[in-house]
């Protein structure tokens, strides 16, 4: 399931905190790795986009960790 044009992906690692401000400002943290957020390192891959009209912040999950491919091949 690709993403709309209008959305951002947000890949997240176990540990991550998502900031989402009012005007729609996305800010992710995890002061457990020093890492940048990576699709490839990501336990859960999460769409958001802000709609201004009406004020709604929408998260779509995209990719959990229970059905990760990548997970899969290396266990």
């Amino acid at each position: 399931m690709m993403p709309k044009p209008d959305e951002f992906v947000i890949p997240l690692q176990v540990g991550s905190e998502l900031r989402i401000r009012r005007d729609g400002q996305i800010s992710i943290d995890n002061p457990t790795l020093e890492l940048e957020p990576s699709d490839a390192l990501a336990d859960a891959v999460l769409s958001y986009r802000f709609d201004r009209q009406t004020g709604d912040h929408i998260l779509r999950l995209i990719e959990p960790l229970a059905f990760n491919p990548r997970r899969e091949a290396g266990s």
